[in-house]
Order: C-alpha cells, then structure tokens, then sequence
C-alpha cells in the first residue's frame, strides 16, 4: 500500500470523527425519544391475598399491560391470607401488596414497618344476612353471628352492624370465629350461627336461598380501606418512582374497567374462573362489577376517616393503637397528591374525552 501524507492522513482523521460526532448524536436522539419505559423496564414483584372484584383493578393491570405502560415489569403472585402476604413483603420477598382492613398497618404497632401508599377501594363491601327467621338487628339478641376471626373486616362489620341495634358484642350477641366465606355461609344453612356477613356475588346466592338481608354495609358509606397498595418503608424510601408508577397503573386500570364494562366483566369472569355463557354465572360477575366499582376511588387517596376508622378498630383489641400519631401508622398519600398535581387523573378524563385510551 502506498503512503498517506500528513494532510490527507488529517483529513481522514476529521473525516472520522464528524461521522462518529454524528452516529453519537442520532445515538442520544434514539435513547431519548424512546420511552424510558420501554428503555429498561423496573422488575417488580405484587402479591394479593383475595380474588375477585375487590383486586380486579390489579388483574387488568398486569393483562392490559398498563404496569409496562409505566416502566414496570411486574409479576403478580397469589398469597392466600393477608398475615403471609404482609410476611412477604417486610422478608422483601415482594415490593407491594394489595391488602386490606387491620393488615395493612398491623407490622406498625412498635415502629413504622409497611406504609399505605394509595387506597382503591375504600368502602366496606358487605352484607349482614339472617337467618330466614330473623327480619330486623334487635332480634339477633341471643344469638350468634360466623366471622372469619377476631380483627379482620368481618369481625368489625359485625360489631358496627350491632351497635347500630345498641346491642353489645360478646354480652348481646356471641361473635364466633368460623373461618372463610363458604365456611360461614355453611354454618348458617345449619344454624350453627344466626347470621354472617357476606361479600359479592355470594349475596345473590342468600338472596335465592330466602336469607333476610339486615344490613348493606356497602350504603353505609362507612369510609374503611378495603383495598390498598402497601409497600414496605425501606421500599418506599429507596424507590419512590416505583412506587408512584405502580400507583399510576393501577389507578389507570381502574379507570379502564370503570369506563369499559364489557372488558370489567371479561377480565373479572377469568380472574373469578366463571363462564360468561352460563347466565348464573354472568349474573354472579355482573353483581360484584357493580358492587365494587360502586366503590372504587378514580384518585385513590385515603381519607382520615378511614384511618380513624381502622384505628378505632384496631384500638378495641390493643388500646396502645390509640395513642399513636397519625405519622406513626404508616400512611402517606404524597405520591397520589404528586400524580394529582401533575394532572394525571386529569388526563385519564380527558383521554376518554377525545374518544381514547
């Protein structure tokens, strides 16, 4: 090969380095005009602990792909029972839970161990039925009301329904600790209780079976968190952003099934495994659709009152839980009120609003 003189060699040389300034340039215009999200997605790991209309917000969520949508990669696990899921979360085995009632703080008692980030479903979704014989509250003095155990939703929905009648738990009525759902529905058929409270659709099974409906809880409008994103605090203080994207795409989920019924129906008849060709089965879906997005947030704060509620019934089985200070309990709504600033559910309105997603 012959010899390159300086000049020429120069110019190669600046030749060379306008086409690599230009590569690096295109380079940082393509990494920037790409979503971060679709950059590199956050992997994150949400467990539940109830399947049906109370946590579909979760499960359309994750089908619709609205967690990658908000630079989430999540996978959504299964845990039966809200004590192993909270378990979960503090072992840092999950990043969030979708829990519910007194678990939600529980790990808080000693010092601030999960914190309450968001609150979708913040209305008790229940009913209290009788026994075919008994019509009104008064007359369940005597007798004996199925919840799960003491401290979980159903015991404290026995209790507010009593008090409603001036009747005193353990004096008045006997509260006996039976277990799930289907085991409380049993026990009453029996009339080994004399009534028990039930979520939907298996409200439409008591009404068919001649069951006296003595209180609506869900009419009540007794603020109480149901169901809510809980994270750890060493999470929240780690990876705010998470957090605040996996708010995001929930709260977006929410909206989706709210406004598009027919998908809400589709994706809880999957979730629930009922067949949408069957009419009983339709009927049951159909009755917890409108039970719980009757109930669901749009922008999912978690008001005082719910906390006070939860505290009051947390208090009547640790009186120390009604000494501690509101920033002692493990709730802070400052990622909600940073999505609402920025006009996020805002957005979701006026999306619908142009006729899109």
């Amino acid at each position: 090969m012959g010899k390159i003189d300086g000049n020429t060699g120069r110019g190669i040389m600046r030749t060379e380095s306008k086409i690599l300034t230009r590569l690096l340039a295109f380079c940082l215009l393509f990494f920037f005009a790409v979503p971060l999200h679709a950059q590199k997605a956050q992997k994150v790991r949400i467990t539940y602990a109830s399947i049906g209309g109370q946590t579909l917000y979760l499960w359309i969520a994750q089908k619709e792909g609205l967690f990658r949508k908000h630079g989430l990669e999540a996978e959504v696990i299964y845990v039966p029972g809200s004590s192993a899921a909270v378990m979960a979360l503090l072992a840092g085995d999950v990043q969030a839970a979708i829990l519910g009632g007194p678990s939600i703080i529980s790990a808080n008692r000693k010092q601030v161990e999960t914190v309450v980030v968001a609150s979708f479903v913040s209305r008790l979704v229940m009913n209290l039925y009788g026994a075919k014989e008994i019509t009104s509250l008064p007359q369940l003095k005597g007798k004996r009301i199925g919840i799960t155990r003491f401290g979980t939703t159903s015991d404290f929905a026995a209790r507010y329904a009593l008090r409603k009648a001036n009747l005193a738990p353990e004096t008045d009525v006997a509260l006996v600790q039976i277990g799930d759902q289907a085991t409380r529905v049993a026990a009453l058929r029996k009339s080994v209780v004399q009534a028990t409270l039930v979520q939907p659709p298996v409200t439409l099974l008591m009404e068919r079976e001649g069951f006296s409906k003595l209180v609506d809880m869900t009419e009540e409008k007794l603020a109480y968190p149901l169901s809510t994103l809980v994270v750890s605090q060493s999470f929240l203080r780690k990876s705010p952003e998470t957090a605040q994207a996996m708010i995001a795409a929930l709260a977006e989920a929410i909206f989706l099934l709210t406004e598009n019924k027919e998908a809400g129906l589709r994706h809880l008849a999957e979730m629930m495994r009922l067949d949408m060709k069957r009419s009983d089965h339709r009927e049951a879906v159909e009755e917890s659709y409108r039970a719980y997005t009757a109930a669901m947030e749009r922008i999912p704060y978690l008001a005082p009152e719910g906390v006070k509620t939860l505290v009051q019934q947390l208090s009547s089985q640790d009186s120390g839980w009604a000494n501690l200070p509101f920033e002692r309990l493990g709730v802070d709504m400052r990622l909600v009120q940073e999505l609402e600033r920025a006009g996020f559910f805002r957005k979701l309105t006026a999306t619908k609003e142009r006729g899109g997603r």
